[in-house]
């Protein structure tokens, strides 16, 4: 291989290794909408939703199969013996019996009967539907409570490394002091004291993250890697709606409404089911049938067809007893849709009040932000001078600490807020 060759494949080789490394090398970036979409694959509460869900279709299914025939296949092989009376005398006899054929059923009518259980079950798979929404959006809030827990705390954490730069900067400053002789060594005392609790607070804000970490693990059901970054997003969505379109919105949209809905209409429909059992049946019937007594010899056929009608007449008041259960299984499921409602609109209320709260706190927050930092430049400006106090310093420290914090703690509190109403309304999605 000639010279120029070689360096075309080298080179051609150390551009493809890099570009490999450059993709798969990079972070795993998690943002708030994938980590739904984990999270509604993976939780095992969605399966459990879903399991529900399909139950609740079979029932369908199976209550809907009333209405189609009936048909069942039927055989049978006996061998006989023994003695048989022919009028006053008998005989002893051993045969063989075969027969093989099929019977069929048709429902004609039953006074809507069968109509209103197939009613009241289709209510019921309604509900369990509404029932797995309200699952996913139960999961979904969740998960947002999770994913900016993890943020807040990330952030809380860097505040507190940045506090503690701030701590060693103060003590080294006080430590050149103190050996040229211009300040006390109490000075020094003091600034390790403040270094020490810095410190201690950086662990717990560690520790915190890795809770909510773990936390966030499991909603969403997976390990994540350690290169796995989150995309900071506590910004500030400046969307608003009236108390009033919300309230309307959640009448509108919550699963639990709707579902609350669907299961009393499911028990008006169960309750007129057992008022109609009073009432006849009836069915079409008809079959064919083979019979032999020897499997060599041709068999003999008959059919058979039929109409039956079926009036309970006595059932040891089972009838006026299944009518009583569903008259107060009607006015359990309307005084559970109409307690859905009244918490729904009290929830709808709270969480708007509470978002109002979030974006006034978090202007407050800004204001006390830049106070404090203020305080500290003043307060580190003047120990340099030689005219300020340890003591001033500690305190500014602290108060831009705790502003850090609490500003932290508002974006956090508007992200949850808004994603509350959300919720609430029934539009989380």
């Amino acid at each position: 291989m000639n010279r120029p060759l070689l360096c075309t494949v080298l080179a051609s080789a150390a551009v493809f290794f890099f570009i490999s490394s450059t993709i798969f090398g990079q972070a795993d970036t998690l943002t708030i909408d994938r980590c739904v979409k984990i999270a509604l694959n993976n939780n095992p509460q969605i399966k459990i939703a879903v399991s529900n869900y399909d139950l609740s279709s079979s029932n369908l299914v199976n209550t809907r199969s009333v209405l189609y025939p009936q048909i069942l296949l039927q055989s049978n092989a006996a061998r006989n013996g023994g003695s048989y009376f022919i009028g006053p005398t008998s005989r002893t006899a051993n045969y063989n019996n075969f027969s093989a054929g099929f019977q069929g059923s048709q429902l004609i009518f039953d006074f809507g009967k069968t109509f209103s259980k197939i009613s009241g079950m289709s209510d019921l798979e309604t509900a369990s539907g509404q029932d797995l929404i309200s699952a996913k959006q139960n999961l979904i809030l969740n998960t947002y409570i999770a994913y900016f827990s993890y943020l807040q705390s990330e952030r809380i954490r860097k505040v507190n490394e940045e506090s503690l730069l701030q701590a060693g900067e103060h003590l080294k400053e006080a430590l050149n002091f103190y050996k040229v002789g211009t300040k006390p060594q109490f000075d020094v005392i003091k600034a390790k004291a403040d270094e020490a609790s810095a410190r201690v607070n950086l662990i717990t804000a560690q520790n915190n993250l890795i809770l909510n970490r773990l936390q966030l693990e499991n909603i969403l059901n997976i390990k994540l890697s350690d290169k796995a970054v989150f995309k900071d997003n506590l910004e500030i969505n400046k969307d608003t709606i009236s108390l009033e379109n919300a309230t309307l919105l959640s009448i509108q949209n919550r699963p639990e409404i709707l579902g609350g809905k669907a299961r009393v209409d499911a028990n008006k429909s169960f309750l007129t089911s057992a008022w109609t059992a009073y009432l006849p049946s009836i069915n079409a019937t008809g079959g064919y049938t083979w019979r032999g007594f020897d499997l060599n010899q041709p068999f003999l056929n008959s059919w058979n067809l039929g109409l039956s009608i079926s009036i309970p007449i006595f059932q040891g008041f089972q009838l006026d007893a299944g009518v009583d259960q569903a008259r107060a299984n009607l006015k359990n499921a309307e005084a559970n849709y109409e307690y859905i409602v009244q918490t729904i609109n009290l929830d709808v209320q709270q969480q708007y009040v509470n978002l109002k709260l979030s974006l006034a706190k978090i202007d407050a927050a800004k204001s006390l932000l830049h106070e404090a930092e203020e305080t500290f430049k003043l307060a580190e400006g003047r120990y340099k001078e030689g005219v300020g106090s340890p003591i001033e310093i500690t305190d500014a420290m602290v108060t831009l600490l705790n502003a850090q914090t609490t500003n932290i703690q508002a974006l956090y509190d508007y992200q949850v807020a808004f994603v509350r109403l959300q919720k609430a309304i029934g539009t989380l999605k």
